[in-house]
């Protein structure tokens, strides 16, 4: 409950985090930004990007200290979850392709602005 109070003000600091990102990584080449709907209000709990080239992505983040996650390095219906279920590799293709292609990127409420001023600038000499 201490938390709660503090929900709105994080939320909102997670959408400028995001609002940043959208607006200074857009052209990054190779890098895919989250589409959001003019109708949509999303708190950006995680900000997930695609890359076909992720894994040189992330190694060449964490050589410039910047973390990142990758939340699904296994799709979920070839998991230990579903293994009674027999799915096999080309059953969702479409979730095979993201489960190797997404990251995200650091947008915790307490993320400094030095720290993402610092995220954007690695990208951009990435690019």
């Amino acid at each position: 409950r201490v938390k709660l109070k503090k929900l709105n003000l994080w939320n909102n600091r997670r959408k400028t985090i995001a609002k940043r990102y959208l607006n200074d990584l857009i052209g990054i080449s190779d890098l895919q930004l989250p589409i959001v709907e003019d109708w949509a209000d999303p708190v950006w709990h995680l900000f997930v990007v695609q890359s076909k080239k992720r894994d040189a992505l992330v190694k060449y983040l964490n050589e410039f200290n910047v973390s990142t996650l990758i939340h699904y390095p296994v799709p979920p219906h070839l998991s230990e979850a579903f293994k009674n279920m027999k799915f096999k590799i080309g059953d969702f293709p479409i979730t095979e392709r993201l489960s190797n292609s997404v990251l995200s990127l650091p947008i915790g409420p307490h993320l400094v602005l030095a720290h993402l001023e610092h995220v954007i600038s690695t990208l951009s000499i990435n690019n």
